[in-house]
């Protein structure tokens, strides 16, 4: 081919480029959106290495740089990467200074996620702002939030904090458990939902709220049918500000509930059984009748009934008593001597007589008859006496004693349904 040929080809191809304004390399034919065209399925572009130490004040070497220049950062302290110059400083490209999607890591007090200017960080979602951090270092929902869909809440549904008016709310399960109001009070189970309160102790609930049953027990796992219930070790309940200057408890020695010399309130226990008196009838007194019987009747004792009485408490014993006696000749015909016969009843106590009735019979010597039917001996005795927690028990005995002086005599005693005999403990 002859040189004018191979000019002629030259300057045909350089007027072709000027036409169409398009460079491809590795393809005959340039996309047409680009001015250039570089395609290749194994090798890359590589753009000049430049290390820029100050993304402020670094200039090439010519002194100055075009906007949109781009090249590639090797300065490690800068951040290696794509920089490119913005009009006024070099700016990184990379994913060093973007939220990444797979996450971001090297944040500081200088390279963070938010805003550089005096606005807040707004978060959204389906186009709306959802939450964001003002400037005056506030996180702020946009949203109220229920007791279903609470504003701050955990990964489980209806647990979380919300808004209800100027009250803050935390609920749980989908129920209101506290309340915090703007007039200053703090509300548990706002919503009076069937929900228990339980304030530990070291070893043992110091309160507990039963909401089942509008209870509040003090040291009481399960307050029972009361507005309050209060149950511990000691019969001790200490209100503050009470001192010995309130210990006077006008005159009443130890009543039920009284303040100690230490400001203590003091609740006694209650009385054996209750206040009214605790009555035993003795229905196996006298069940079959006694009979004492001498042609020379002289003294004589014999013990008609014994039981026992176990106090808890200190109280007054007091026994009450009627026996019926009958009193003939030892052959069981009328007295005729005129001479008299002395018979009694006495109650002991441990012993010791507490009640004490006795009568004489005395006939004349004409030989007239007895008239007929009982006669009767009835009485009471009275004995103050110490109980203790484990209980004190006394023995009681009820004893006939006669004197037939020498004489025939015959004595039957409790041959009567109107016999009895019974023990009264007074608290």
């Amino acid at each position: 081919m002859s040189l004018k040929n191979i000019y002629t080809i030259l300057l045909f191809s350089m007027s072709f480029l000027s036409a169409t304004a398009q460079i491809g390399f590795g393809t005959s034919g340039p996309q047409p959106e680009t001015l250039m065209d570089v395609y290749s399925v194994d090798k890359g572009l590589l753009l000049p290495r430049i290390s820029i130490n100050d993304f402020d004040s670094f200039n090439l070497p010519v002194g100055s740089q075009t906007e949109s220049l781009l090249l590639y950062n090797t300065n490690v302290t800068l951040g290696k990467g794509f920089t490119y110059w913005n009009g006024s400083s070099w700016s990184h490209v990379n994913n060093n200074f973007f939220w990444s999607t797979y996450g971001d890591d090297n944040f500081s007090s200088s390279n963070f996620l938010g805003t550089a200017d005096n606005n807040s960080f707004i978060i959204g979602t389906a186009g709306l702002p959802r939450l964001h951090f003002t400037i005056g270092q506030r996180l702020v929902a946009h949203n109220n939030g229920t007791i279903s869909n609470p504003s701050w809440s955990m990964i489980n549904t209806g647990i979380g904090a919300y808004s209800l008016g100027n009250d803050l709310r935390i609920g749980l399960d989908g129920k209101d458990y506290i309340s915090a109001a703007a007039t200053n009070a703090v509300v548990i189970n706002p919503s009076q939902e069937n929900i228990d309160l339980s304030i530990q102790g070291n070893t043992t609930p110091v309160l507990q709220m039963d909401a089942s049953s509008n209870s509040l027990g003090i040291a009481s796992t399960a307050p029972i049918e009361a507005s309050m219930h209060v149950q511990g070790v000691t019969s001790n309940v200490r209100i503050h500000s009470l001192g010995a200057t309130h210990s006077n408890n006008n005159g009443v020695d130890q009543s039920l509930l009284y303040v100690n010399q230490e400001g203590e309130l003091i609740l006694e226990a209650t009385p054996h059984i209750t206040q009214l008196p605790q009555f035993e009838f003795e229905s196996a007194y006298l069940s079959s009748s006694v009979t004492v019987s001498n042609a020379t009747q002289g003294e004589s004792t014999v013990v008609l009934h014994s039981t026992s009485e176990q106090l808890f408490d200190d109280g007054l014993l007091e026994v009450v008593y009627q026996t019926s006696f009958s009193v003939r000749s030892h052959t069981g015909g009328a007295i005729t001597d005129g001479k008299p016969r002395k018979y009694g009843i006495r109650v002991k106590v441990d012993g010791r007589v507490i009640g004490q009735t006795s009568k004489m019979y005395t006939s004349a010597a004409t030989g007239s008859s007895i008239a007929s039917g009982f006669m009767y001996l009835n009485g009471k005795g009275y004995k103050p006496l110490t109980g203790n927690s484990s209980g004190t028990t006394y023995a009681i005995e009820v004893e006939l004693f006669v004197d037939g002086g020498g004489n025939s005599t015959e004595y039957i005693v409790g041959s009567s349904s109107n016999d009895f005999f019974e023990v009264i403990v007074h608290y």
